[in-house]
């Protein structure tokens, strides 16, 4: 379904990529056992239509622990936007985070299964706008989840990608971006 040569790559020390927002996606897992999912945050910043993927959080925690990883999640990289899918721990997850006055959390609402989900977004990679880092110490693990998905051992950190694709996706930020070039003259993307 996805393929590794799709994905650009970018230098993940490169400083100030003029990124129009932060995107964290969440799948959150039920139970922290060693057979259970895991619970992932896959980070994007976004520049136009491309996404470049910063970081993967990908860990078997207990609810008190994801909460918090959360937070410490969004502080460490400024998110703006925080999805959280709106089904089992999620749906509880996102009322406290809310309550707290974690104001960017988001409610996400798939409107398909997995395998839709991600075969729905699949162009975007394929058509280079998706970058992943040229190193880091999760990459190889993300990248074998996401080209063996849906026959893989998990799909945690694709279930995650396919959520943030199609969040960017619905909200086109490559139309907010030329805007901004028309305006300022720059060019982003």
């Amino acid at each position: 379904m996805v393929k590794s040569e799709w994905f650009k790559t970018f230098n993940l020390e490169e400083p100030n990529l003029p990124f129009q927002t932060i995107l964290q996606s969440w799948d959150t897992a039920n139970k922290p056992g060693e057979l259970s999912d895991f619970s992932v945050c896959t980070t994007w910043g976004i520049i136009g239509k491309h996404l470049y993927l910063l970081h993967v959080y990908r860990k078997r925690v207990d609810y008190p622990e994801l909460k918090r990883a959360v937070r410490e999640q969004a502080d460490a990289f400024q998110a703006k936007v925080i999805l959280i899918e709106d089904r089992a721990s999620g749906t509880q997850l996102l009322q406290e985070l809310v309550h707290d006055g974690v104001y960017g959390a988001q409610s996400y609402k798939p409107t398909m299964d997995k395998i839709m989900r991600l075969h729905s977004v699949s162009s975007t990679i394929e058509n280079g706008f998706v970058h992943l880092p040229e190193q880091a110490e999760w990459l190889a693990t993300y990248l074998h989840e996401l080209v063996t998905f849906p026959k893989g051992k998990y799909d945690d950190q694709a279930d995650s990608t396919s959520q943030a694709l199609d969040w960017a996706k619905q909200r086109d930020f490559g139309h907010t971006a030329a805007i901004f070039n028309a305006l300022t003259g720059e060019r982003i993307a």
